[in-house]
């Protein structure tokens, strides 16, 4: 409890920090309290990260020293400014409504097993144990990590400060990651709205929107205990359609969801630099929080860099046709900015590119409806009011020109066979069209274009995709799914412009708004009240675990850096992997079909070899030959547990005993020190 306790505190202390910083740069106190938890996070994690890719193997304790000193100046700065105490009430309020809903939402499922919560709650674990960077490969040993861990290191000094284990330390990050998410929506959504009340519409609909697919449920005679989530998160065939509901739900801490903080901070700051000016200051802030998004979430770059430069090119209202050289300028820096900020991540991060294919599936129009209809409804109508609001010498001609040009849409949609395209690009076209051809300036133009974007990140599937090696009947299943999400995110936020520039009444805006939030209410309304139906709630992450695992993990997290653990080897998205993923030391082999799509086909004949080793070291019956294969794939402890047993029948466990020295017996766990660990600390001496 006092470690849970300590965490928070030092989140907050980060927070402080983050808010020093963002008054100086010109943001009022609760926009800067509101987004001050994650610049600071970002701030404390960034100089640890560089000492630590500089070979400083006490790069932690550089963060702690940056976060005590930034939360100093978060304190002075609050008694010298002594800001109004309601504004950062109301930012803290809904930070507080976020992580408190999203805890309550996994109070009766806490475990970190199955799905990829293994692999995420594994980079945790390797990023504590850290000694330099790229840390290293917690399935590989001997490689270093090939995947976007900045999501995850962002959380690293806090919880190592405090002292809070993993088991009880995911599930918190997860709550807090949604408080992060709630207030950085409010902060944005507000600034480009001009109305706080109203962005907590934006908070809404971003994070506890479920999807129609909810509602079609409930009518085809489902209650609510039973809705089936996993099947609306996979709404269109063959893809991932994950909405953010359904993430913070299921707990993965996966970089599509650590990295939605990073990406609001930075299209905020870019909002709040296109009306207050384009100081170097602003932008480095800007250019930081882009690469650390970048780095937490390679997918989510070009999405943000697109919403941070339409925010710096229009976010004060007018779009610049031909004296926006300086904006179109600030925008690239930013992208320079961030990619030098991130150097040592980007050299290093060579993922397998495929390429770039066209797509030969398509979303079915109802499909689309039941996973972001209302979103997507609302953008359409918000455009219609856009085209109706824009001056006219014969608004009867207008009109007919939008029934004549909304039938060709209709029509076209109807015989290309791909009416989800053509609609979705019709709309597109209509809000930029809206946003350039419109010369006066207009408040809400930052938001429009966030909705376009929004728009064109549910195009974009349907014409190309990203190539990756899960086969044709998945061609687009990544593609779908990342651009999906974001662009719910960026029409989220947009929504509340959207409401207010639709062409509706009182009893239309009604309306509207029932088509907004009635197909949301279902899939959170099931999942607020399955804990209460629950017989058995809490947070902690690894008591699925056999008491033997959990015994080994805590002696594996005592083990020297340079450890090297062999664990039974079997299937992704199981328990295989277990003792590697909580202690975050190195496994021989963990989940080899992550390992294929890090780092592409050439690593396979590595991974066979490896599995065959593995193998016989649990059959093979002789402590000679175990201590030879220790020598020629290097590992240090050999973990005997129920996984094991079950895994390899033949197991000779008196054969691995004589193999070395037992660190742990008991509770059906045995782990055994071959040795080598000890050969290295003698060494060291």
């Amino acid at each position: 409890m006092l470690a849970a306790v300590a965490f928070f505190l030092f989140v907050l202390v980060a927070g402080l920090c983050g808010y020093a910083l963002l008054v100086r740069l010109g943001l009022p106190d609760g926009e800067a309290w509101g987004l001050g938890r994650a610049a600071g996070l970002v701030l404390v994690a960034l100089p640890a990260w560089w000492a630590g890719c500089l070979g400083f193997g006490g790069w932690r304790w550089v963060g702690g020293a940056v976060l005590l000193a930034g939360g100093a100046a978060g304190l002075w700065t609050l008694w010298r400014r002594r800001p109004g105490w309601r504004e950062l009430a109301a930012a803290e309020a809904v930070f507080t409504l976020g992580w408190v809903a999203v805890g309550v939402l996994r109070l009766d499922h806490p475990a970190i097993r199955g799905t990829e919560k293994p692999m995420d709650l594994g980079i945790f674990a390797t990023l504590l144990r850290a000694r330099s960077f790229p840390p290293p490969d917690m399935w590989l040993a001997g490689f270093s990590l090939p995947y976007y861990y900045w999501g995850a290191l962002v959380w690293i000094v806090p919880l190592a400060l405090g002292g809070l284990g993993l088991g009880t330390g995911y599930n918190l990050v997860v709550a807090l990651v949604g408080g992060l998410v709630a207030v950085g929506v409010w902060v944005l959504a507000g600034r480009l709205a001009g109305s706080k009340t109203a962005a907590l519409a934006a908070v809404f609909l971003t994070m506890f929107a479920g999807t129609p697919d909810g509602l079609r449920q409930l009518f085809a005679g489902r209650g609510l205990a039973s809705l089936d989530y996993w099947a609306s998160s996979r709404q269109v065939p063959h893809t991932i359609t994950e909405f953010p509901l359904f993430t913070l739900w299921l707990g993965d801490l996966h970089p599509h969801l650590l990295s939605l903080p990073l990406a609001l901070l930075a299209v905020a700051l870019a909002a709040h630099a296109a009306l207050k000016g384009l100081r170097p200051a602003n932008l480095a802030a800007i250019a930081v929080a882009f690469g650390a998004t970048w780095a937490a979430n390679p997918w989510a770059m070009p999405p943000t860099l697109t919403a941070v430069a339409l925010m710096l090119i229009a976010g004060d209202g007018r779009w610049p046709a031909g004296n926006g050289l300086r904006r179109w300028g600030a925008a690239g820096t930013v992208a320079i900015g961030g990619g030098v900020a991130m150097a040592p991540f980007l050299l290093e991060f060579h993922p397998p590119f495929h390429g770039i294919g066209f797509v030969h599936a398509w979303t079915p129009f109802p499909d689309l409806l039941l996973y972001a209809g209302p979103l997507l409804v609302l953008a359409a109508v918000g455009a219609l009011g856009l085209v109706v609001e824009r001056p006219a010498a014969d608004p009867s001609r207008r009109r007919m020109w939008i029934w004549l040009v909304a039938a060709w849409l209709v029509l076209v949609a109807a015989l290309s066979g791909r009416p989800v395209a053509v609609l979705l690009a019709g709309l597109l076209a209509v809000l930029v069209w809206w946003s350039v051809a419109t010369h006066e300036p207009d408040p809400d133009r930052g938001a429009i274009w966030l909705a376009a974007l929004g728009v064109f990140l549910f195009l974009v599937p349907e014409i190309i995709f990203v190539r990756d090696p899960y086969g044709a009947e998945l061609h687009r299943m990544n593609t779908v799914f990342k651009a999906y999400f974001q662009g719910w995110v960026f029409l989220a936020v947009a929504a509340p412009v959207l409401f207010r520039r639709a062409p509706v009444k009182r009893l239309g805006a009604a309306v509207l708004a029932a088509v907004l939030v009635l197909p949301a209410l279902p899939d959170l309304a099931g999942m607020m009240t399955a804990p209460f139906r629950a017989g058995r709630l809490g947070v902690a992450g690894l008591e699925w675990m056999d008491p033997g695992d959990l015994a080994a993990v805590s002696r594996l997290k005592r083990m020297p850096p340079a450890t090297v653990l062999v664990e039974a080897v079997g299937n992704a998205y199981s328990d295989y992997a277990r003792l590697s993923s909580a202690s975050g030391v190195p496994a021989v082999l963990g989940w080899s079909n992550h390992e294929l799509v890090w780092r592409g086909g050439g690593i396979g004949p590595v991974l066979e070899r490896r599995r065959k080793l593995v193998r016989r070291v649990y059959t093979c019956g002789s402590a000679k030959t175990i201590r030879a294969l220790a020598e020629e794939t290097p590992f240090d402890v050999i973990a005997v547990g129920g996984m094991e047993r079950r895994t390899y029948p033949q197991l000779d466990e008196d054969a691995i005993r004589r193999a070395g020295r037992v660190i742990l017996d008991g509770e059906g766990m045995m782990l055994v020190d071959v040795g080598r660990s000890k050969q290295r600390r003698g060494g060291a001496r």
